[in-house]
């Protein structure tokens, strides 16, 4: 599975928006244009990825305090939350 960011979702997000402000555009063919459905979808999945990205940066956060560190990480790998290569542990100055 191809993996984004919360950069590649903003720009699917503002993508959709343009595609619905082609809606009222005359001049734009269908494949600039998105219906309403498709953009609630495509909004409701947004807000999915977005809790993911929330839920990991509190394990990163509680990790990071320093507090069972190792387990904490551990835990989260056998999750699923993130893999031991997606994580950078920043010493705490």
């Amino acid at each position: 599975m191809k993996q984004t960011s919360i950069d590649a979702l903003n720009n699917h997000m503002f993508e959709a928006i343009e595609m619905l402000k082609n809606n009222s555009d005359k001049k734009a063919s269908d494949n600039e244009k998105m219906d309403i459905a498709t953009a609630k979808a495509i909004a409701d999945l947004g807000k999915v990825i977005v809790e993911g990205y929330k839920v990991k940066a509190q394990v990163l956060n509680l990790i990071n305090s320093g507090e069972n560190m190792v387990t904490l990480t551990k835990l989260a790998e056998n999750g699923g939350i993130f893999t031991e290569s997606d994580v950078k542990i920043i010493p705490n100055e």
